[in-house]
């Protein structure tokens, strides 16, 4: 493992069209799955190598080498049935690729070479296959499976001492950790504890009855702007002198809503 190379030098390595697509696949796991994110040498296969894994399971692997992208699905037997029942929906190309990939021990190793977005839509259906979405959205957008305020987190492994250092770093704010707890604002039990019980967006949205803030017609209104996080972008060039891609990925990224709202509109 190794450190988190930035995306200054991610965007260097791949050139602006390979980063696009590498940005799109990124973005496009983080607003629909928790994972953990983790940082290798590539070996003989790219400079660096992203591997999105939760418990040692493996999502999909993506290889960052000189103006390309590669990336790196396994299907097991399961996972093959699946792609064998919704080979329809997939371009021939993707079809051709599956089939000549050779069938090892612990299944297919499907490699995709992207130098453009012809196969982007493929890949996410090939993620849809391997599995569902499980991140939960707040209604400002925020995202509780990363977020180390979200109780269950807390109950795993307890990270308030860290996220309040992160909080008063990034936001100026001084917030005790024992009163950080966050039971969720979509959370229905009468006694459910949120860091901020007065938050107008939440009162906002229910009263509007829709899912969150990008259902909105007014979207990002004043309100929302109340809420609204910083993006990687902003908080590098905020915290130029002490910005770290790692601790920003591990305890801002939750908070980083009008970056994955936007995306939910497109």
């Amino acid at each position: 493992m190794i450190q988190e190379p930035g995306r200054e030098v991610i965007k260097s390595m791949l050139g602006n069209d390979a980063f696009l697509l590498y940005d799109e696949i990124y973005n496009y796991i983080s607003d629909n799955y928790n994972m953990d994110k983790v940082w290798d040498n590539g070996g003989k296969y790219g400079k660096y190598v992203i591997r999105f894994q939760k418990s040692k399971k493996t999502l999909c692997t993506l290889y960052i080498r000189d103006n390309q992208l590669g990336v790196w699905i396994i299907f097991g037997r399961d996972e093959r049935d699946k792609f064998d029942k919704k080979r329809d929906i997939f371009c021939e190309d993707i079809a051709n690729i599956y089939d000549a990939t050779e069938v090892y021990h612990d299944g297919k190793w499907l490699m995709l070479d992207l130098s453009n977005d012809y196969y982007i839509d493929d890949i996410k259906q090939m993620l849809l296959i391997k599995k569902k979405p499980n991140i939960k959205l707040t209604m400002c957008g925020y995202c509780c499976e990363m977020c180390k305020a979200y109780a269950p987190n807390i109950r795993k492994n307890d990270e308030r001492n860290e996220l309040a250092n992160m909080l008063k770093k990034y936001y100026n704010l001084d917030i005790p950790p024992e009163s950080i707890y966050c039971d969720g604002c979509r959370c229905t039990n009468k006694n459910a504890r949120r860091v901020d019980n007065n938050c107008p967006v939440r009162v906002c949205v229910m009263n509007k009855g829709i899912e969150d803030c990008s259902e909105c017609v007014s979207y990002p209104c004043n309100t929302f702007m109340e809420r609204k996080g910083l993006s990687y972008e902003e908080a590098e060039n905020e915290q130029k002198e002490l910005f770290n891609p790692k601790e920003y990925q591990d305890y801002m990224l939750a908070y980083d809503n009008k970056s994955r709202l936007d995306r939910k509109l497109k």
